[in-house]
């Protein structure tokens, strides 16, 4: 009996198993829900760019050692400004602002 319960449970998550993606490391947060092509590539080509060394300035953060994109469309089609913040178990620290072309397929890091 116990062996057919087995076999059900198996079969029923089975399907489940295969087809699940793998977790994404990055927290990420988009003007409209879920985030259109258009504001995962300019996440891309932040993250591509400027991703290790802003894991690097996480590494000692305990809580998520991973920054957290948050990504929002400007005057064209073309323009995002991609807000990368530390998160916090109290709070969250915006770290920089990117500037990022999807079309030229450039990124500008803001400076203050």
């Amino acid at each position: 009996m116990k062996r057919l319960q087995l076999a059900l449970l198996s079969a029923l998550v089975l399907p489940f198993a295969l087809n699940a993606k793998p977790a994404s490391r990055y927290k990420v947060t988009c003007d409209d829900y879920p985030c259109t092509e258009k504001e995962l590539s300019a996440l891309r080509l932040a993250n591509e760019n400027y991703g290790k060394k802003l894991e690097n300035r996480l590494k000692n953060n305990t809580y998520y050692p991973y920054p957290w994109y948050w990504v929002y469309k400007e005057k064209s089609n073309c323009e995002y400004t991609v807000a990368v913040r530390e998160d916090m178990p109290t709070n969250m620290a915006t770290m920089e602002w990117i500037d990022v072309d999807i079309c030229k397929k450039t990124t500008k890091l803001r400076t203050y």
